[in-house]
């Protein structure tokens, strides 16, 4: 099982453009159009991009944000989480956790968090991860306005 991976962050319109094909492996309905203006736009709000190289090639991808919310207390949210489908099975998911889990500790929070799919779940349970049981809800603003 190869984990070794490099970790770059996602910063300039160009990086972020050259992560469209692999975030687009889980979220295909952000048109790569829009895509950098959407990131910069999350990252005015503390989002953060990060890719996983292996032998120079991007095999992972999280995006995340540093958080405190009353419920959760002081933590590290991550929002996007994906492997390349040709390289999952390798560790690069569980890598680029770990790294995660890493620069959450540096900033002094004790826990991280996500909102998994349904698919997902026994990765995150291989990982260490706990799953609590709860209901997400939406509703369009004009239904309530």
């Amino acid at each position: 099982m190869t984990t070794s991976l490099e970790f770059r962050e996602f910063i300039t319109a160009d990086t972020i453009a050259a992560a469209y094909d692999l975030m687009a492996v889980l979220r295909p309905h952000v048109p790569r159009e829009s895509f950098v203006n959407q990131v910069m736009a999350q990252q005015r709000e503390g989002y953060r991009l990060i890719g996983g190289y292996a032998v120079g090639q991007i095999v992972s991808l999280a995006g995340f944000r540093l958080s405190c919310t009353l419920f959760r207390g002081p933590h590290l949210f991550v929002d996007d989480l994906v492997t390349a489908p040709t390289r999952q099975g390798n560790g690069y998911g569980a890598a680029m956790l770990r790294h995660l889990a890493k620069l959450a500790a540096d900033q002094g929070m004790s826990r991280v968090w996500l909102d998994s799919r349904d698919t997902a779940r026994t990765f995150y349970e291989k990982v260490g991860f706990t799953t609590h049981k709860s209901i997400v809800c939406s509703i369009d603003v004009k239904t309530l306005v």
